[in-house]
């Protein structure tokens, strides 16, 4: 894992039974799930929007969430995650179009 970019990011979505909700799931320290109620949303939201009640965030292990700059570590990255992953998502998507 040492030489991914994003170790112990996924992207999760479930389109059977939540069609317009996806999740980022980080399993490094401390391990969060942020749900993504509205994605059409959330593609136009800032990161601002994102860390103020824009979405979800659920602290995975509640005796041990890290300290409040640990928490704020693991949101940027899964922001700049998100970002990254929707930018290969549309490159994937373009190549289909040629």
């Amino acid at each position: 894992m040492a030489d991914q970019k994003y170790p112990g990011c996924w992207y999760c979505d479930n389109i059977i039974d939540h069609p317009e909700q996806v999740g980022l799931l980080y399993l490094g320290f401390p391990r969060c799930f942020v749900l993504i109620p509205s994605i059409g949303d959330f593609y136009f939201s800032t990161y601002e929007e994102f860390l103020n009640g824009l979405c979800k965030v659920n602290w995975l292990d509640p005796s041990n969430k890290g300290t409040r700059e640990e928490q704020e570590e693991v949101l940027r990255i899964l922001w700049n995650f998100s970002a990254e992953q929707e930018e290969k998502e549309e490159e994937s998507y373009g190549n289909y179009d040629e």
